[in-house]
């Protein structure tokens, strides 16, 4: 169907308390929607998601970048044409943010078009409920263990416990967690901040207590990834260091990963489908990690995980809980430490007009 029109709108909704990690702190989503119209009056929504320390975009450069750049290049085009729409878009360098919107707004639009959802576009589903993670933030050490033990019984088997910062409060922390969690699933996400010797003790002395530890290391020391691998028995999971197809490409040739992280905000469907394959050839599983969805985030993260059965690991998708308000209709609500995959066509989440119109910001 032909693409008569892109639309981008910022908006900013608060969270119910700040959230904290190594590597930065948020105290609101400040998000942009990104809704692209057909000639039948169809469209397709999506958020971009701004992470200017790790991808260097912004709320006011995701905006520029398609109301000026990308989204004219979409005007008239085929809006199933996914491969001439990427290619058009490399002309832009970076912007994984930027083109990952438009990317998950196109395949929405596709599915409304169809009438079907997207995890069916994909050769879905391979799962009707998706395993879910409940982030652990940085806070006093007994209120890191009191959340999930409080989290456990309310149906979470998966945790990502964050930490980086103090490297021997890590090692307390994970191992008083697993004491009283010895059943649950348990991965510290160093957010790169150990150097290879701290590395090496923190997963050492971790050893039978971690089912996973996400980037110990600087994205850049392949290296060091690749020695730590062969040193300590706990599985490493890649996040900033398999960006695109190409790194994850690499990182499988060094062979130190045994878990792939896939964030939908950066490589969108189309870059997530390629991941995918990879990942399927190598036997490394995979789960779709945060990056701070709201819900309607989450409901395009529930169609990817639904798609394929290479990401059977419980998926990261419990951050729109910590968002004081949504501009979808729907409001995914966890039932038992799991999401049910939405079905109706598209993403299966649509915006409210009026509550957009609640938090919709001027840049």
């Amino acid at each position: 169907m032909r693409i008569t029109d892109v639309e981008v709108i910022p908006f900013r909704i608060p969270l119910h308390r700040p959230v904290v990690w190594a590597a930065g702190r948020m105290d609101c989503v400040d998000w942009v929607l990104v809704t692209i119209t057909a000639e039948d009056g169809s469209r397709g929504v999506a958020e971009a998601i701004p992470r200017p320390m790790i991808y260097g975009e912004t709320q006011v450069s995701i905006a520029h970048a398609i109301s000026a750049v990308l989204g004219p290049m979409l005007i008239g085009q085929d809006s199933f044409a996914l491969a001439p729409i990427w290619r058009a878009m490399e002309g832009l360098a970076g912007n994984l943010a930027a083109k990952s919107a438009i990317d998950i707004a196109l395949h929405d639009l596709n599915g409304k078009l169809t009438g079907l959802p997207v995890h069916r576009l994909l050769g879905g589903p391979e799962r009707s409920h998706v395993d879910l993670v409940w982030m652990v933030g940085l806070m006093d050490e007994q209120g890191m263990i009191d959340d999930a033990v409080a989290r456990a019984a309310e149906g979470f088997r998966a945790f990502k416990v964050k930490g980086g910062i103090d490297p021997d409060s890590d090692i307390r922390v994970a191992r008083a967690m697993r004491e009283a969690l010895p059943h649950v699933q348990i991965y510290i996400d160093a957010n790169m901040k150990y150097d290879r010797d701290t590395g090496l003790r923190v997963l050492r002395a971790l050893s039978g207590v971690l089912d996973a530890v996400e980037e110990p290391l600087p994205a850049g020391d392949d290296m060091g990834r690749v020695d730590l691998a062969r040193r300590v028995d706990v599985p490493l999971m890649g996040d900033e260091s398999v960006f695109t197809p190409a790194d994850v490409a690499r990182q499988i040739r060094l062979g130190a990963l045994r878990r792939v992280s896939l964030k939908m905000p950066r490589t969108g469907f189309w870059l997530s489908r390629k991941i995918v394959a990879m990942c399927e050839t190598a036997s490394i599983p995979m789960q779709i990690c945060t990056q701070s969805e709201t819900t309607l985030g989450v409901a395009a993260c529930l169609q990817l995980a639904a798609a394929y059965g290479q990401i059977s690991l419980p998926s990261e998708l419990t951050f729109h809980l910590e968002v004081d308000g949504r501009i979808t209709a729907q409001a995914f609500a966890v039932e038992n430490g799991r999401l049910p995959v939405p079905t109706a066509p598209g993403n299966g989440a649509d915006v409210d007009p009026d509550r957009l119109d609640r938090y919709r910001v001027t840049l």
